[in-house]
């Protein structure tokens, strides 16, 4: 809690003094006096003195002589603690000799929050003894009523524990570290034991979030980010929005608390600038949060989850390699960082990006500085509802100027003004970054630049270079020098983010030369002259139906006893035909023949206009039914009739039509033979695809839809110190390249 302001006002806004120098919960005991008691602490007198008033504990040791001890240098009293920098507060008994007893008072136990490094804290343990147990339980209920007047402080909260996080070792560390720290701040604790993956998101469907003050999550990387998105969703549901493309979230209700016990722990190193657990969970203790950017992510029209980065390309290649080598432990990531660097693996990928730049512009002094701890860069409004609707920053985007071919007549992005932006790039990995990313690998973080609570995002752009070059690339992380000073790299500042894969029309993995550029124009060439020729036959196919239509309607119709004698001449003698159906002359120009009409979207039609040539027509309409065509014939009488092979099929049934054993064989072979293509086929089509690395949380996406939000998600933590000292890494691969 910061100091408050020098004056309030009135409802007429006349100002008023309100003690300025007292904090707000000190105002609130500015009438309690002080206790003053004599303890004992490492077998010493001490005169101990808690003032709620000043909001302060003292103790000073007095000698035989009257002199006192503890002063330092500066000549203060080093043994003063501020309340605000306690956290817990117990009672020392001796151990009872049956459960059912309480031992012996042996006085109260004080633990401080103390700092022990740049990002590191540490429980501070002070033992006053006193055999009084009236005089212990009155200071212990006097601090605990100062404690429990700080708002900021959690009462009880929600843990998820990933026992499988890591080395394994998140239950020792729970019930050996945290759960003490719980107990000595007197908070209650519901922990949940995480069963499979999609547990934490169950639980938060069901949650009740007013029953917690926050929810924390102890684990990796990947537990922390669906313990986020677990938050996020309930918080939206508990709102009634609804998480569809282009929605306006609301903020979290609850804070969220990470403590590090995973393989990797970027999220939490990038926040707090440690992994160490006592500090993560003295950070939650002592309630110091930060608010932190998220993405919301999509793919098409569907919500994937809630993100901090996402990469695309050798990282997420890593990811899946790591995924192979996890019996290795953390020799598996120097394993999956080699493998992925092969010159096999190395490779570039084809996408379409489209982004929108942000707004907010970075001072020049501020440029070439990372986000340490009260960054003047992030923003620090306030806000009066933390469960309010954010401002999207972000216009509403139009479908229409999404299209961004050349072949269209007009340019849309020309007549209207449109934010987004478009690049067509080959790239070797793709980054998009809301905290700085600070792992083992990279101390100063992927995009060592990045702010938390800015509003914007660091797009890395990683062009395709020489392998060296990439190389050279990965050891700028482990070193203080300059990142992204490489000509194939481009840094951007978003706000929002699409990224589409694009493969190749009409692959061929067999042809080594295949150009996609002379795909397209052979294809667009072939269906201009198969359209062509559709319109010619469709002209002589209406000529031959508008003289038909005509012959028939100027002879008189036949009754049914001429059309059964007219079939019973027809056996006797083919060429003897009635009279009301003499051929027209446009007709007998295509007699004895068979026109066949091909496109793209039609079948085979056969046009018989002779029955002469019924056997020769039978023979055609037998290898069109084979060839899966639909045949149109034309009876002497000018019907139409449509011949479908699935229905003409039907018929051929039974032990004249069986297929031979050779047939069978053939068929056989021809089913394993494309299949083995098709195998093939898209083994090398794999190769041109990666995976996205959400929060080292593979997703199988070639489309993705990223918005930033700014502030939505607050985390227990307060930034990175910025006298920290970075260690070199961990992977001895980097150092040896």
């Amino acid at each position: 809690m910061g100091d408050i302001e020098e004056y309030i006002f009135d409802d007429d806004g006349n100002p008023i003094l309100n003690c300025p120098n007292l904090p707000q919960e000190d105002q609130l005991f500015a009438d309690e006096p002080d206790l003053k008691d004599i303890f004992h602490c490492k077998s010493d007198g001490y005169d101990v003195t808690l003032s709620l008033s000043k909001g302060y504990i003292c103790w000073t040791n007095v000698n035989s002589a009257g002199k006192k001890k503890g002063k330092n240098k500066k000549g203060e009293d080093k043994n003063t603690v501020k309340l605000r920098d306690v956290f817990g507060i117990t009672m020392k008994r001796k151990k009872a000799s049956s459960e059912k007893e309480e031992g012996l008072c042996l006085g109260f136990t004080l633990h401080i929050a103390d700092r022990f490094g740049p990002n590191t804290w540490v429980d501070k343990i002070v033992v006053f003894e006193h055999p009084s147990e009236t005089l212990c339980t009155r200071y212990i209920r006097k601090t605990r009523e100062y404690l429990d007047a700080l708002q900021c402080r959690p009462r009880s909260v929600k843990l998820f524990l990933q026992t499988h996080a890591g080395s394994k070792t998140a239950s020792a560390l729970y019930k050996n570290k945290v759960l003490p720290l719980f107990q000595a701040a007197d908070i209650d604790v519901d922990c949940i034991e995480v069963q499979h993956n999609e547990h934490i998101k169950q639980e938060m469907t069901h949650i009740n979030l007013d029953d917690f003050d926050c929810i924390i999550a102890m684990g990796g990387d990947g537990t922390a980010n669906k313990a986020a998105d677990g938050l996020l969703t309930a918080s939206q549901k508990y709102r009634g929005v609804d998480q569809k493309p282009g929605f306006t979230p609301v903020r979290a209700r609850l804070p969220l608390g990470i403590i590090p016990c995973g393989s990797t722990n970027d999220i939490c190193r990038s926040i707090t600038g440690t992994e160490d657990v006592v500090t993560c969970t003295i950070h939650i203790l002592m309630g110091w949060k930060s608010p932190v950017d998220i993405c919301s992510a999509y793919s098409e029209d569907n919500f994937l989850q809630w993100s901090f980065n996402c990469q695309y390309g050798f990282a997420g290649n890593v990811l899946t390699f790591r995924k192979r080598y996890k019996k290795l432990g953390k020799r598996g990531l120097e394993a999956a960082f080699m493998k992925a660097l092969t010159k096999a693996k190395l490779r570039p990928y084809k996408c379409d990006i489209e982004y929108i730049p942000s707004d907010l512009q970075i001072p020049p002094h501020r440029k070439n500085l990372p986000c340490y701890t009260g960054c003047d860069t992030c923003w620090k409004e306030t806000v009066e509802d933390d469960n309010g609707v954010t401002e999207d920053l972000v216009q509403a985007f139009d479908p229409l100027s999404e299209s961004n071919n050349s072949d269209t007549l007009v340019n849309l992005a020309e007549l209207e003004e449109t934010p987004w932006r478009t690049k067509k790039l080959d790239c070797l990995n793709i980054g998009l970054y809301t905290i700085s990313g600070r792992s083992e690998l990279a101390a100063r973080g992927l995009s060592m630049y990045t702010h938390l609570n800015d509003g914007a995002a660091e797009l890395v752009l990683i062009k395709d270079a020489p392998r060296k070059e990439f190389i050279r690339v990965l050891k700028r992380l482990t070193n203080g020098k300059e990142q992204f000073d490489f000509p194939f790299i481009e840094v951007l500042r978003v706000k929002e983010f699409k990224f589409r894969l694009r493969l190749p029309t009409g692959f061929q993995y067999k042809d080594r030369n295949f150009s996609e550029l002379d795909y397209e124009i052979n294809r667009q060439q072939k269906q201009m002259d198969s359209a062509t020729k559709s319109m010619e036959i469709l002209e002589i196919d209406d000529l031959i139906e508008s003289d038909n239509d005509d012959q028939v309607d100027k002879s008189p119709s036949p009754s049914l006893n001429d059309s059964v004698h007219s079939k019973d001449s027809k056996r006797v003698n083919n060429n003897n035909k009635p009279a009301p159906f003499k051929k027209a002359k446009s007709v007998q120009h295509f007699d004895k023949k068979v026109l066949k009409r091909t496109s793209t979207e039609t079948s085979i039609e056969t046009f018989t206009t002779d029955d002469t040539d019924s056997d020769s027509d039978t023979e055609d309409s037998d290898s069109d039914m084979e060839n899966g065509k639909e045949i149109v014939s034309v009876d002497s009488m000018g019907v139409r009739t449509v011949k479908s092979a699935s229905a003409a099929n039907q018929h051929l049934v039974g032990p004249a039509y069986r297929k031979t054993f050779a047939e069978e064989d053939r068929a056989k072979r021809q089913r394993k033979r494309q299949k083995k293509e098709d195998k093939k086929k898209a083994k090398e089509e794999q190769k041109m695809k990666s995976v996205w690395n959400m929060d080292n949380e593979i997703c199988q996406e070639d489309t993705l839809h990223v918005k930033v939000h700014h502030g939505l998600l607050k985390i227990f933590g307060q930034g990175v110190s910025p006298s920290t000292i970075y260690s070199s890494p961990s992977l001895l691969c980097i150092a040896r390249m």
